[in-house]
């Protein structure tokens, strides 16, 4: 199987990606610029009194970059907050990219001048004492509160330091073209009903999936549809049941040759370029797939419309399920906190950012949903496509976000790789539990 004569441009290395995706800017690396539709709605101009004190905010970021596929909202957030708090000044400052980006702000926490509002944070920065305590200005008010998803926020121990800035469903992404041949009529719900759709596109030349691209959201959900199975997570009990039988479900897939000969070897970009190509009948990935992937160059003009999302087919008594990923995590610096006037303006700005309006802008003119509730399909201008991947998480019989563990916070896209590797070199779920615990067990102490 390969991709030959589609263009396809790989970027970074799987690892590399899977390090970024633990720092939370992983979702930024993999998006594309999409052309979304026009905003419909704005925020009142409000003007302030005199006595308004003047406020400057810096916040470093790389989604203000023009080939970013944030930057249409960047421009739309920055514009409208002006016109509202025209006191409160943003001072963007443009890093080249997430990774640069990321040591920038680090280094600059590290010496002692933290931006304020700090783009991508991870759970080390919260425990260097660089982020504000985000807990009590979120409960403190039920309006805004109620707006807010609450399993995409970012927290340790109860205690919140970051708002979601980007997340997304994974569902499990269909091939209708490649069921169609193989003669499969509907999308499989049930574990045994999957095995048999995979073994019918075995049969008609195509490959079932890869699991450079998706298999931990596959290992996941089957390790939540067993009762017990997210507890489990949370606890840090890596050596639960639920998790050997997961990695026991997903030997069928070697021992059948579900997936591709030399899956051990290939990168990401390959793994995901093969569903490009047509070669395998489906994937787990985010929103920004859509345009990435399903509406890329190298794929076929029509494959956007022989694509359909679903949750993962049902496998323990949780039933259907759909992974909720976290991505990008926006904070304040903790010294925001010493200065009174900083404080209320940067409150001000998550507020106007991670409201219903602010969702609604960013899906239209990200494509990419943030952690607020917002009915996409009441959205004049929304994507079809869009509308339609995100619907999927409905469907599921259990929609789920990953505890907010270290372990899930630094692991949470690659922390079963190890255990898939051994499963592909030919050995059964014992040998992948001891490699998943090896790698896992630091987590534990």
């Amino acid at each position: 199987m390969n991709t030959k004569g589609k263009t396809y441009q790989p970027v970074l290395t799987r690892r590399d990606a899977l390090k970024l995706f633990g720092m939370g800017v992983g979702a930024s690396v993999l998006a594309s610029c999409s052309q979304p539709a026009t905003p419909q709605v704005t925020e009142p101009t409000t003007v302030p009194t005199e006595a308004a004190k003047k406020v400057t905010l810096r916040y470093q970021n790389h989604w203000s970059k023009e080939t970013d596929a944030h930057y249409k909202g960047m421009q739309w957030l920055y514009k409208e907050f002006q016109a509202k708090y025209p006191e409160i000044t943003i001072e963007n400052v443009l890093n080249p990219d997430s990774i640069e980006s990321y040591k920038k702000i680090i280094a600059d926490c590290a010496a002692g001048d933290c931006p304020d509002i700090i783009h991508g944070p991870g759970p080390e920065m919260w425990q260097a004492g660089y982020l504000l305590d985000l807990t009590s200005y979120v409960e403190g008010d039920k309006s805004w509160s109620d707006v807010l998803i609450r399993d995409t926020f970012f927290q340790t121990d109860g205690h919140v330091w970051g708002l979601n800035g980007e997340f997304s469903p994974m569902p499990t992404i269909w091939n209708t073209r490649i069921l169609d041949a193989a003669g499969v009529g509907d999308i499989p719900t049930t574990w045994d009903d999957f095995l048999d759709v995979c073994d019918k596109v075995k049969s008609s030349g195509k490959t079932p999936t890869s699991w450079n691209v998706g298999g931990s959201h596959q290992w996941h959900n089957l390790v939540i549809s067993q009762e017990g199975g997210l507890e489990a997570l949370a606890k840090n009990d890596f050596e639960a049941p639920q998790i050997k039988e997961a990695f026991n479900r997903l030997k069928v897939f070697v021992d059948n040759k579900w997936v591709p000969d030399n899956e051990i070897e290939i990168t990401w970009q390959q793994s995901v370029g093969f569903f490009v190509a047509e070669e395998t009948a489906f994937y787990l990935n985010g929103a920004w797939t859509l345009n990435n992937e399903i509406r890329s160059e190298g794929a076929a003009p029509d494959l956007r419309d022989h694509v359909k999302f679903a949750p993962y087919p049902a496998f323990g008594k949780n039933g259907t399920t759909v992974e909720l990923k976290k991505t990008t995590a926006i904070g304040l610096a903790s010294k925001v906190g010493d200065d009174p006037d900083k404080l209320d303006a940067a409150i001000k700005f998550l507020k106007f950012w991670f409201s219903e309006e602010g969702g609604k802008q960013w899906i239209l003119l990200t494509q990419s949903p943030m952690g607020v509730k917002v009915d996409v399909n009441t959205i004049p201008g929304a994507d079809p496509l869009l509308q339609a991947f995100l619907a999927a998480k409905d469907q599921a019989d259990t929609a789920y976000a990953l505890p907010d563990t270290q372990a899930m916070q630094e692991r949470g896209w690659d922390d079963s790789w190890t255990g898939l590797q051994t499963l592909l070199t030919g050995k059964g779920a014992d040998e992948a539990m001891v490699a998943f615990l090896e790698e896992m067990s630091k987590y534990r102490q």
